[in-house]
């Protein structure tokens, strides 16, 4: 999968959404580190989340790229102005004429003025609370809801990030996230707890 992906850097796909009228932020593993401030691991590829709804308003500032919808294991292009399948599905996206695909949008569901986590709809956070930037100005999905993601058969590389960025959340983020777990994924919520009671032993501040 990493070898059909461009490693983009955020500053360069940062730099083709200017202009978006829409709420997005970079997702993954780069979210977290751009969070933090500091590049704790090597990225093969780079993505943005943004709300389903809002996809046909970004869509049209993308003309220089090549867009496939992945779905079901496959790839099918997408043509500019048609209608998008229902969910579940990401974009691919590269640039006209470049074999490799340049970044990655995945959709956010919602309801009312609520996100909805896609894998468990009872786990909500008010739409104005997902996306933020940080301290230096980097557009990026919520931290504890990109952690969240990764609780669903994290790889081991998903186990790394949840035991460097879980410590750094604040207390209602960390709550938020356990409570998430506990609804979405319980069968990992053992392991989050594990991960706490380490950051608790090391630093003695959490409750």
């Amino acid at each position: 999968m990493s070898s059909r992906w461009r490693e983009t850097p955020p500053e360069e796909l940062v730099g083709w959404l200017t202009g978006a009228s829409v709420r997005w932020g970079i997702a993954g593993g780069w979210a977290l580190d751009l969070w933090q401030g500091s590049v704790s691991r090597p990225h093969s590829d780079i993505e943005i989340s943004c709300f389903l709804a809002d996809l046909p308003a970004l869509l049209p500032i993308l003309a220089r790229f090549e867009i496939a919808i992945a779905r079901n294991k496959q790839l099918t292009f997408y043509e500019p102005g048609t209608e998008l399948p229902s969910p579940p599905f990401s974009l691919w996206l590269r640039r006209h004429g470049e074999t490799l695909w340049d970044f990655e949008i995945v959709s956010e569901a919602q309801q009312e003025e609520q996100w909805v986590y896609r894998r468990e709809p009872s786990v909500r956070l008010p739409m104005a609370t997902v996306f933020s930037r940080t301290a230096s100005g980097w557009p990026i999905i919520a931290p504890e809801v990109q952690l969240l993601y990764k609780c669903k058969q994290p790889r081991d590389k998903d186990l790394l990030d949840l035991a460097r960025f879980v410590p750094a959340l604040d207390e209602a983020a960390r709550l938020w996230l356990r409570s998430a777990v506990a609804a979405a994924h319980p069968e990992f919520l053992p392991a989050l707890l594990d991960i706490e009671a380490l950051a608790a032993r090391n630093d003695g501040t959490f409750q």
